[in-house]
């Protein structure tokens, strides 16, 4: 790997790590914010899907801009109006005021994956199972560091003035990446240009990868429930009040995402990327009902396990969309399929919370373990355009 390319591999993993930390910034502080306001489960999730409403539905369209508008210029534009939003929280004094913020804050955040991912795609053509894994870290050490930093904070601060604390780190990221990520047309896409046009978008040519979509939003179901409820389950269910100690739970659920992705990327290179996904698949749903059984003392191992799970299959489900996608349509694709996966961050939170209002949080936590398990018969059903990527590995580069 080349000095450039290590280089870019870094900025656009540690880009995704921000993106991950603003993802779980109001998950992490809703406990506070239930409080204050007084809110039901059922209100928390719609709180909660405000911002995922944006960050969801403008993904296609911002993969689809991204040919004309630049893939740098979107990404830095989108962190900056991540941020200047999230500054602007302190002066959101009612709910209403608070979730028009959320969602511009999600506007900001949707720019990323439509553009990051095919950034990374287009130069891993080799080993890109490892190296979407060890970019699936960064999201991963973002993750991991959300709730902790966040809960840190808010032992000495107000959510409000965390979250605006928090909200400096998009703006020096963004001079970063304006003073050192350089956007260039992939030797592949040059290659294509001399080509005649080949087909739009079709189900013929593109079938298996949007159906394959439809199944990955079907066992993301779990990690969105998970992110959406995991400190107000801590918090409530399970009777932690110190808002640190709960933080530190939601944490263990993202550290084994600090070694998942690379892991998982480079078993699916070496032995086919539908097999380890139907076995993060069992695992994940398997964790998630354990969660609800195990006692609060040991209750960070199914979280570390549920972790391991989530991440793995984020960073399979990146490469074996692009191994069924031709490149000239990757950034269409790609939108796509962050708008539907994270979509369900928006539908999910208040299905689960008007469950866990009537019901109970186990019964929550049941539902979601039981939903992912669905994903399972429709993927075996997908067969890659190439079975190549599915009988032999991808060789790493010399």
């Amino acid at each position: 790997m080349t000095k450039r390319r290590r280089l870019y591999l870094g900025l656009l993993s540690m880009s995704h790590g921000l993106n991950h930390v603003y993802q779980l910034l109001t998950p992490v502080i809703i406990p506070k914010i239930t409080e204050e306001y007084g809110l039901s489960n059922l209100m928390a999730g719609l709180l909660l899907a405000s911002f995922s409403l944006s960050y969801s539905l403008l993904q296609f369209p911002v993969g689809y801009l991204s040919k004309r508008l630049g893939r740098k210029n979107l990404l830095i534009l989108g962190f900056v109006t991540t941020s200047l939003s999230f500054m602007s929280i302190a002066f959101a004094d009612n709910i209403t005021a608070l979730a028009l913020v959320l969602f511009l804050a999600g506007v900001g955040g949707s720019t990323y994956h439509p553009n990051g991912m095919p950034l990374l795609s287009e130069y891993y053509e080799e080993n890109r199972g490892q190296a979407s894994g060890f970019h699936q870290t960064g999201g991963a050490l973002g993750s991991f560091i959300a709730p902790l930093l966040i809960g840190a904070l808010m032992l000495n601060l107000s959510w409000r003035l965390a979250t605006t604390a928090l909200s400096v780190l998009g703006i020096v990221l963004s001079v970063i990446l304006y003073l050192l990520l350089t956007e260039q047309r992939p030797k592949v896409e040059e290659e294509h240009q001399s080509q005649p046009k080949k087909s739009k978008l079709s189900m013929g040519l593109h079938g298996p990868a949007l159906v394959f979509i439809l199944t990955a939003m079907i066992y993301v179901t779990g990690l969105r429930g998970i992110d959406a409820f995991a400190n107000q389950y801590f918090t409530y269910g399970r009777g932690i009040q110190n808002i640190a100690e709960a933080s530190f739970l939601f944490s263990m659920l993202k550290v084994a995402g600090l070694f998942s992705g690379p892991i998982s990327g480079k078993l699916s290179d070496i032995f086919g990327r539908k097999k380890l996904i139907i076995i993060l698949i069992l695992i994940e749903s398997a964790s998630l009902y354990i969660l609800t059984v195990t006692p609060v003392a040991i209750l960070m191992i199914p979280c570390i396990v549920f972790g391991f799970s989530s991440f793995g299959l984020l960073a399979i489900t990146d490469a074996f969309l692009a191994d069924l996608v031709p490149q000239e349509h990757r950034g269409t694709i790609f939108g796509l399929n962050f708008t539907l996966s994270f979509v369900t961050a928006a539908i999910i939170p208040p299905i689960l919370g008007g469950i866990i209002d009537l019901q109970g949080f186990n019964t929550g936590f049941i539902a979601l373990s039981i939903t992912v398990l669905f994903s399972i018969p429709i993927l075996t059903q997908i067969r890659p355009r190439n079975s190549k990527t599915e009988r032999q590995p991808i060789p790493p580069n010399p």
